[in-house]
């Protein structure tokens, strides 16, 4: 080209160095970094906005689900305290869950407020990724409270969650530990609490409970429903809460 080739180029180069001189200009008055942190902080809020939104709808979703949980029924389930009581913290737990660990006992001390108006249901809610380790100790709790009762089961189950190192590595000494956790729960007779812990009812029954839970909106261990037994109302917590949620729950429960 002639001229106007070259004047075109230096009107492109021009533009350029203003760019850059305003770039620079913005650079040291701290205008750019201001922008870019606007721009940050908006994308960031937008985020969070959009996680609040799904959270939202999951917790909506989850107390809906809460009501089709199976109602108790003190033939079937493991109940902690009076079985005739009008609210039921009911907890879906996996032994093996580092998280059920650390929530071990709270619901027991959450409804001793409440002279037997409420009572604690256990059912089983092992993950997959725990492993064989945390169905077999859903199993060897369910004989031990079919051998000797309710309380044995408890027993069982929270000397587990002391004893256990957690996250599907199971107790330190095996089997071995396992049948000293249960005699001192209660349980007399080993080979047949061997027997029971091989019966696919105990592996359906456990199966059944995840069924349920999955049912009644629970996504992970663990997982809570306040029921009022007499209207039916229901009420999803979500996570290990300290006591005085599950209280508060308790008392929604016992008010509807």
């Amino acid at each position: 080209g002639g001229p106007l080739g070259g004047r075109a180029a230096d009107g492109n180069a021009k533009a350029l160095s203003e760019i850059d001189s305003l770039i620079k200009r913005m650079e040291d008055s701290g205008a750019l970094d201001a922008a870019i942190d606007r721009g940050i902080q908006r994308h960031i809020q937008r985020q969070t906005e959009a996680q609040q939104k799904q959270q939202g709808e999951q917790q909506r979703r989850q107390a809906e689900a809460a009501r089709n949980a199976r109602t108790v029924d003190i033939n079937r389930d493991r109940v902690f305290g009076n079985p005739q009581a009008t609210v039921s913290v009911i907890v879906y737990t996996d032994l093996e869950c580092p998280y059920c660990k650390r929530f071990a006992g709270t619901p027991e001390q959450a409804i001793a407020k409440f002279d037997g108006k409420a009572n604690v249901v256990f059912r089983h809610y092992p993950l997959d990724f725990h492993g064989e380790i945390a169905k077999r100790g859903a199993y060897f709790a369910e004989c031990a409270g079919r051998q000797a009762g309710s309380q044995a089961f408890f027993a069982f189950a929270n000397d587990w969650f002391k004893l256990t190192i957690s996250n599907g590595k199971g107790l330190e000494r095996g089997d071995a530990q396992i049948r000293e956790i249960a005699q001192s729960a209660g349980v007399k007779d080993l080979a047949a609490l061997d027997a029971c812990v091989r019966d696919p009812a105990i592996a359906q029954l456990v199966r059944d409970d995840m069924v349920d839970g999955t049912r009644g909106g629970i996504t992970g261990t663990p997982g809570v429903i306040v029921r009022n037994n007499k209207t039916g109302l229901s009420l999803s917590i979500i996570g290990a809460v300290p006591a005085e949620t599950l209280e508060q729950g308790i008392q929604k429960a016992l008010m509807n």
